[in-house]
């Protein structure tokens, strides 16, 4: 059996050990189920306004949490605090949390502390840097509250496969850095970890005993001397120009290990002794099971998403026409056509619903792709290898001219098509703007909404005829939608309203309360 397989089954096994023997602390923390109540109930509803995914939502709440409470206040107070917010929010299970964590989760706080010490809050990186160490802090906290061994070994396990059978058919990526961005993709792509998992996932493979160090060894000391440049030397892996096509490279074949993933938390013992005995049929029968399972759990999740999106396409639109269109219509023009505002009203969510819940997967001829792919890696099948091309940028010759006047040609003339076809039906010119401007906002985020199916699609699928029309009539609708949502305000105002506006003084009623209800049992004892 291949080591890096027999590390991640082994790891499973240990996991699994740990959590027994962790069930059976005694010294643990206990928080008051009335108040966690209160406090979970906040967090559902402030998570549904949060586009992340789910394995993220505890470290962006350790994140919250510390830039909320971390103004002089001690590290021992401070995790104690932090770890009874995060088991009232049900982030982690009341009443089997052992107490000893406190005191780990002081001594990372007290190793960060050095580094914010020597910020210069004025100064042009301060803000920079301070959030960029609050991301590292909040993920090497969560770290220490649940070690995540079994992915860590999962990214082990992919990186050695895929990277024995890369072939690297370029030049524009330098050898130097082609295994650090094939980590950094395996990791974005089958852990789906986000930039700020990334940089501390970077800052520890440069400085290897980072994880263990204390407040006043030497590596610590090393990093705060030349904090700027460790931030720029891992900001230039994590952006670098290669690094999304080589995402979206391994992307393709996330699904095999992620399937792997699932059959071996399963069961490891016995997949281990399938494998031994060479048993493949049985090895097939599970990982058959796990792939559906995958296909199914993605249908629920893409349907969830696409409602989501479409209320929250229908609420926009409808304050938009309450709050512009119909007092342009009444007190501009004097008219009272409501067909316009109640195409625009319903058009962009209902659009949104059909291109998202069109998206079909190749279930049979996708999952026998991935029982190859599977048999190449136990050793049983026909070997496989992975070319690796980056794309080069076109140049500013002809061809590049008429491309793009031909691409710019296709947007004029879709849009003088949508809006002769809009005045007929006696549009506004506002009612028109309004229908273009969500037409390609829709047309981008039903594109985005569909690409997710890329990570469970491993086979090639063919456009078709109609396909390529389709790319060519409304691509440039698609890139248009596109520049309007990167140059649109990023700030959500209610997770805004959320964070700065009602947390703060909410969780702080909250600690009281529970202040409150321990006075009052203690009291009950006395008597």
């Amino acid at each position: 059996m291949d080591k890096a397989l027999e590390h991640l089954l082994s790891t499973v096994v240990q996991m699994r050990r740990e959590d027994e023997e962790l069930a059976r602390e005694e010294d643990v923390i206990h928080v008051s189920e009335t108040v966690s109540a209160a406090a979970s109930v906040y967090e559902t509803v402030r998570n549904a306004l949060e586009y992340d995914e789910e394995h993220l939502l505890r470290r962006n709440a350790i994140r919250r949490i510390l830039k909320r409470r971390m103004i002089d206040v001690p590290s021992g107070e401070m995790a104690q605090k932090l770890i009874r917010e995060l088991i009232w929010a049900r982030y982690l299970p009341n009443g089997k949390v052992p107490s000893r964590l406190v005191e780990k989760v002081r001594a990372i706080l007290e190793k960060y502390t050095f580094l914010f010490l020597t910020l210069e809050p004025e100064s042009k990186d301060g803000q920079r840097v301070y959030d960029w160490l609050l991301d590292v802090l909040s993920v090497e906290i969560e770290y220490s509250l649940g070690p995540p061994c079994i992915d860590e070994a999962l990214a082990s396990f992919a990186y050695q496969e895929l990277k024995k059978r890369v072939d690297w058919q370029t030049q524009t990526l330098p050898s130097e850095d082609r295994d650090l961005q094939l980590y950094i993709a395996i990791h974005r792509a089958v852990l789906k970890s986000n930039q700020a998992t990334l940089r501390y996932r970077i800052l520890t493979l440069y400085y290897n005993t980072w994880r263990k160090a204390g407040a006043g060894d030497h590596v610590v000391k090393e990093i705060a001397m030349n904090l700027v440049k460790v931030i720029d030397s891992v900001e230039h892996q994590i952006l670098h120009p290669a690094q999304d096509e080589m995402y979206r490279f391994v992307r393709r074949h996330a699904i095999v290990f992620h399937v792997l993933s699932d059959i071996v938390r399963d069961n490891p013992e016995a997949f281990a002794s399938a494998l031994q005995a060479g048993d493949m049929t049985s090895i097939d029968s599970a990982v058959m099971k796990a792939a559906e399972a995958r296909y199914s759990s993605f249908r629920t999740k893409l349907g969830r998403t696409v409602v989501r999106a479409a209320l929250f396409l229908l609420l926009t639109k409808s304050i938009l026409a309450v709050l512009l269109e119909l007092p342009y219509e009444i007190f501009i023009l004097r008219t009272t056509d409501y067909l316009p505002l109640v195409v625009n009203i319903l058009f962009p969510p209902i659009l949104l619903m059909l291109i998202g819940l069109s998206v079909r997967i190749p279930k049979k001829k996708n999952t026998e792709r991935i029982l190859d792919e599977l048999h190449a890696i136990f050793g049983v099948g026909d070997e496989f290898s992975l070319i690796f091309k980056r794309k080069r940028p076109w140049g500013r010759g002809a061809l590049w001219w008429i491309f793009n006047t031909l691409y710019m040609a296709i947007l004029l003339l879709t849009i003088i098509v949508i809006v002769t076809v809009l005045s007929s039906f006696d549009f506004n010119p506002l009612s028109i703007f309004f229908f273009i401007f969500f037409l390609s906002l829709v047309a981008y985020f039903g594109l985005r909404i569909r690409n997710t199916r890329r990570e469970l699609v491993i086979i090639d699928s063919s456009r078709g005829f109609f396909g390529t029309l389709a790319d060519m009539l409304f691509l440039p609708i698609v890139r248009s939608g596109r520049w309007v949502a990167l140059r649109a305000p990023r700030v959500n105002i209610f997770l805004f309203f959320f964070d700065f506006i009602i947390e703060a003084p909410f969780k702080a009623a909250i600690d009281i309360v529970e202040s409150w209800l321990v006075f009052l049992r203690e009291k009950q004892e006395e008597i």
